[in-house]
């Protein structure tokens, strides 16, 4: 009998510290999901005062010309090396050539890049330097402009290398 009388009374005690840890379980689900809602605001605030956030380092920074690069997401300048390199590989091609052809005008309009046709005559390109290989915006990537002849400004490939010197 006294061995029953103690199951039953471990058995409630254990319900009772279920339903405590289940209150407990609910108690700090709310606080996470307040604290997340209040956190999505502020960053919502932030975006009111011209901050902006990189999708890539998550760091924040003032929403000035040349500090984004926004392709549906926002990267901050100084992710764009190891954003592209891994993004381009992942992307069909045409995915890829609608972003390089975003990215490249955007580059040497903020950040002094400069369109290098690949040949003799060539400037060289150091080490650091970030480069993107686009389309030729003059043959669309055809190597050809009127009456089949060699395109001047890609000589001929169908691509140029867009570069910016660190």
């Amino acid at each position: 009998m006294q061995l029953a009388l103690d199951h039953s009374a471990l058995e409630h005690e254990i319900s009772h510290v279920n339903k405590s840890c289940a209150s407990f379980d609910h108690l700090l689900l709310e606080t996470v999901t307040r604290m997340e809602k209040d956190i999505a605001d502020l960053v919502g605030a932030l975006a009111l005062f011209g901050i902006g956030r990189c999708s890539q380092c998550r760091q924040f920074f003032r929403s000035d010309p040349g500090v984004f690069f926004d392709y549906g997401k926002s990267v901050c300048y100084q992710c764009i090396p190891n954003w592209w390199s891994s993004l381009s590989v992942q992307i069909s091609v045409s995915d890829r050539e609608a972003i390089e052809a975003k990215l490249a005008p955007w580059l040497r309009k903020h950040h002094q890049a400069q369109v290098i046709k690949d040949g003799p005559g060539a400037p060289s390109i150091h080490e650091g330097d970030l480069q993107i290989v686009t389309t030729c915006n003059e043959c669309r990537g055809s190597g050809k402009i009127l009456e089949g002849e060699r395109c001047r400004f890609c000589n001929g490939v169908g691509t140029v290398r867009v570069v910016v010197p660190r």
